[in-house]
């Protein structure tokens, strides 16, 4: 990462560059008159005059390209935004003289992998709205603003494209679908990638995931990527489709169970509460039990739960049943990490009077999709407001925002799946048949 700081006001540099500009068309005009006019008093050869010219020349060409490459308009990139960095500074931010010298902001840039800048701006008291200092910089330097953060008294910008979007189908398909696949049935505890270094890390404290995106914003797409994901890596899973809708029965079609009514849903949710009951007496309440052992470090299974339309459910069951509901849920939200029993609980929108915080403050992972998403769900979902979003709200059709312990809030694409849902079913029953049967552990 380089480093800049303007020490001057540049009238130094430039007069200086201004007079190597004269002295060489200097060199070139007198060594041109001596040529010509042959009036002087100690004789010149025309060798000696034409190397002049030459010099002359030569300077001016040099003073040119370096000129040119140190600036805005350089070919080499990190020149350039290093020039535009120092304009945008004597342009748009404040600088105190100390003497001679100037006391300005330090910036820091380099050129990441994929050809996105990060630039960190150390305000050293002179910036107070760094979120839009960030504004002006996209706007100046005419490339978008993907992602900011402020630590530690540095703002950080990333500027450049979004990241492209992740082949769901390819993720899920790796190692299977070529002709001597690779894959081979062991359980794996690795991260399930998102977007870009976004992923779901259900090995970690981010274990249980809240989703929330309304109708036509790309949920139903997403579970299924999650769900296969959570197969591909032979883990259990176990679904919650009170609208009996085809997002169930694709699962239901290759053994996963699904609960579609009320009595369903109960004894599925006392089931896993008794998973994890039976789990913690035998693994966690020993002698022999580690402080920091969690299902992965025991090498178990792990149950997955995805719970579609939550407020569907809740919505359409007696108090009775919906308190019961909520107690099972709260259960596995709280003591399920250790366990390995995760939640991926998802709805339209949600406020937060409508579950728990009991159980929504347990889900680290959460996430929200599609364009219309009101101020009141954006801010439960993310603890921040719209208006924090320094380019604005992004959201959109399998786009959103994604806020986990590790990153934060950042943008995200959701994985690109097939809509044909034939093409998904044939890969869910060939990694069925790669593995155990699934509930069977």
């Amino acid at each position: 990462m380089r480093n800049l700081q303007l020490r001057t006001d540049g009238k130094a540099v430039t007069a200086c560059k201004q007079g190597l500009v004269i002295l060489a068309l200097s060199l070139i005009v007198i060594s041109r008159l001596l040529d010509w006019s042959n009036l002087t008093v100690i004789p010149i050869s025309d060798r000696v005059t034409d190397g002049i010219f030459l010099i002359g020349c030569f300077a001016l060409l040099i003073l040119g390209c370096v000129e040119w490459l140190l600036s805005r308009f350089s070919p080499i990139k990190q020149l350039a935004i290093r020039k535009k960095l120092i304009l945008f500074t004597r342009m748009f931010l404040k600088s105190e003289e100390d003497g001679k010298a100037q006391h300005s902001v330090k910036w820091s840039y380099s050129i990441k992998p994929t050809g996105n800048f990060i630039i960190k701006l150390y305000p050293n008291g002179l910036v107070k709205d760094t979120v839009d200092i960030g504004r002006k910089l996209s706007e100046y330097l005419e490339i978008d603003l993907i992602q900011y953060e402020h630590i530690r008294r540095i703002a950080c910008y990333e500027l450049g494209k979004h990241p492209k979007r992740y082949d769901g189908i390819d993720l899920l398909g790796e190692g299977i679908t070529e002709l001597h696949g690779r894959y081979t049935p062991d359980i794996s505890y690795a991260p399930i990638p998102i977007y870009d270094n976004v992923s779901w890390n259900f090995d970690s404290e981010a274990l249980h995931v809240l989703l929330i995106a309304p109708t036509g914003a790309g949920k139903t797409m997403f579970l299924n990527y999650l769900g296969g994901m959570v197969l591909k890596r032979q883990h259990k899973l176990y679904v919650v489709d009170a609208k009996n809708s085809s997002f169930g029965a694709l699962f239901k079609q290759v053994g996963v169970p699904v609960a579609t009514n009320t009595e369903e849903i109960i004894c599925l949710l006392t089931e896993l509460v008794g998973i994890m009951e039976k789990r913690y007496k035998k693994h966690f309440a020993t002698k022999n039990s580690a402080i920091d052992d969690t299902f992965a470090t025991l090498n178990l299974e792990g149950h997955v739960l995805i719970f579609d339309e939550v407020l569907a459910v809740l919505s359409g069951t007696s108090k009775k049943e919906k308190d019961e509901i909520v107690r099972l849920l709260g259960q596995i939200a709280l003591k399920g990490r250790a366990a390995g029993i995760a939640l991926v609980i998802s709805a339209q929108k949600l406020l937060a009077t409508d579950l728990q915080h009991a159980i929504t403050g347990q889900c680290q992972t959460r996430i929200i999709l599609g364009k219309k998403v009101s101020d009141e769900t954006y801010r439960m979902v993310t603890d921040t407001t719209k208006k924090e979003l320094i380019m604005g709200y992004e959201g959109d059709i399998g786009k959103g925002y994604a806020f986990t312990p590790e990153h934060g809030l950042s943008y995200i694409e959701t994985p690109l799946m097939d809509k044909n849902s034939n093409n998904y079913l044939a890969l869910l029953q060939e990694l069925r048949n790669r593995g155990l049967p699934y509930g069977m552990g």
